[in-house]
């Protein structure tokens, strides 16, 4: 993934200013959406149902006391088809494309939770976010993670925030910030607690952090931050993937995945999201785990913006579409453990 760092807070204020000192690419306008929920929500297609929590209301307004709590952040984005990451360091790898164990920490266990930003459920989504995590956290292809945690890889999904917030206009990093702050104040920090922040079609967003814009530079992204209240906390971001740049590679291709571009494409972006959260939490403060040179994280060497076309695979009895991840020991993109 690409990625820009700071090891402290480092100008991290109104993204409009930086588009207008030109540190973010043209087309960093503004966005659509709206801060209110739909007033009949839409059942999730999957049959496993997660646990939604009630609904939280989170001002703009408050993120400059979010903002004001953070000593520490960083962000590192899975590029759009066609980018490229960013070499970060240069050690040399043991072997091939072979990811080599910089000493970070890893997160071999931990609950993943859902915000669903201006809307009530999965659906604006596809509806199958949850089913897809349980899927694959109950699948033989999570394992392919022992080898870098340590141990048995163990995941669980935490469930839903439904959020209410602002995105008439364009979000950058201190929203992230105010988003993340709030929800984990209520839900937990630490290495055991992964965010999920899913934004729904329309919705611009760019990232100073990670040096780029939704569907500039990249598709999605995940980050540490650090708060002197609440501590750390790790979080992917997730803008809509079902467009072109994102979308799994039947689908570009011109054909159809087996439930849908809208969740495959979701799908298989947060499959690298979290694979990377799990194996290098902590890359983007420069604190690497397991990373490659010259290719980058895990996800990212199996990505589709990497020439890897995405597969169908059966994960726990369910089909999805989704990237590979990189096994050291098969020294290869694998859809499962050995």
């Amino acid at each position: 993934m690409n990625h820009r760092s700071s090891r402290a807070l480092r100008g991290l204020g109104s993204l409009a200013a930086a588009c207008a000192l030109g540190l973010l690419v043209a087309g960093c306008g503004g966005g659509a959406g709206s801060s209110a929920l739909p007033s009949k929500p839409i059942s999730p297609a999957s049959a496993f149902k997660p646990k939604i929590f009630p609904v939280m209301h989170i001002s703009r307004s408050t993120a400059k006391l979010a903002m004001s709590k953070l000593t520490r952040s960083g962000a590192y984005f899975s590029p759009i088809r066609g980018g490229k990451p960013v070499r970060i360091h240069t050690k040399t790898v043991s072997a091939g494309m072979n990811l080599t164990n910089n000493g970070g920490p890893v997160v071999p266990t931990a609950s993943v939770y859902n915000i669903l930003v201006n809307c009530p459920d999965e659906s604006c989504w596809g509806g199958d976010i949850s089913g897809f995590e349980n899927s694959f956290f109950s699948s033989n292809m999570i394992h392919i993670l022992d080898q870098y945690v340590g141990q048995s890889a163990t995941y669980t999904v935490g469930g839903d925030v439904p959020v209410t917030y602002n995105t008439s206009s364009q979000l950058g990093d201190q929203d992230i910030v105010n988003i993340i702050y709030n929800v984990a104040q209520q839900y937990g920090t630490g290495y055991n607690a992964v965010y999920n922040v899913f934004l729904q079609n329309g919705v611009q967003q760019c990232s100073q952090n990670a040096g780029g814009c939704y569907l500039q530079q990249y598709c999605a992204y995940h980050g540490s931050n650090d708060y002197s209240d609440i501590g750390h906390t790790l979080y992917t971001v997730e803008p809509y993937q079902d467009v072109s740049g994102c979308q799994v590679s039947s689908v570009s291709n011109g054909g159809q995945s087996p439930n849908g571009s809208t969740i495959d494409s979701t799908a298989s972006t947060l499959s690298h999201e979290l694979s990377e959260t799990f194996t290098d939490p902590d890359v983007a403060i420069n604190n690497l785990a397991w990373y490659n040179s010259s290719g980058g994280e895990i996800g990212d060497l199996c990505a589709p913006a990497a020439g890897v076309p995405t597969q169908q695979v059966t994960l726990n009895t369910n089909v999805f579409e989704i990237q590979g991840e990189y096994d050291n020991n098969v020294s290869d993109c694998s859809w499962q453990s050995p």
